[in-house]
């Protein structure tokens, strides 16, 4: 997956990350949840643009779990900022079809990125 760089540290196991192993972000895209591991998961998004981004999970329309109706979260990180956004609720935001968690990344305004402002951000998921 081009847009979000997984890492996997579950069941105690070392991960080694380097700077260019980690990709540019893409406005939208899907992060992996493995079944039973779920929800242990947390998203790292780095903001290396000069401009406010809001990364925006996903609550799924249909085919989610019961917590779906709570709807989106919604982050907004300013420029040159990072966060660590915990998505143990996958109940609220998990596809179960897929086993896949949604996400957006947008300006301020929920406009669209240019290719070089996604380019300064990335997105990494962390699997606990």
């Amino acid at each position: 997956m081009a847009d979000v760089t997984i890492i996997d540290v579950s069941g105690g196991s070392y991960a080694s990350v380097t700077t260019s192993g980690i990709v540019a972000s893409a406005g939208a895209g899907q992060i992996p949840c493995e079944n039973g591991k779920d929800q242990r998961l947390a998203v790292w998004v780095k903001n290396g643009d000069d401009e406010s981004v809001k990364f925006t999970v996903q609550a799924p329309v249909s085919g989610g779990g019961v917590r779906a109706s709570l709807g989106d979260l919604a982050v907004t990180i300013a420029a040159g900022d990072e966060a660590l956004i915990p998505l143990y609720d996958t109940a609220r935001f998990k596809v179960i079809a897929d086993d896949h968690i949604t996400f957006t990344l947008t300006d301020s305004a929920d406009g669209a990125l240019e290719s070089g402002e996604l380019a300064n951000v990335t997105i990494v998921a962390v699997q606990l």
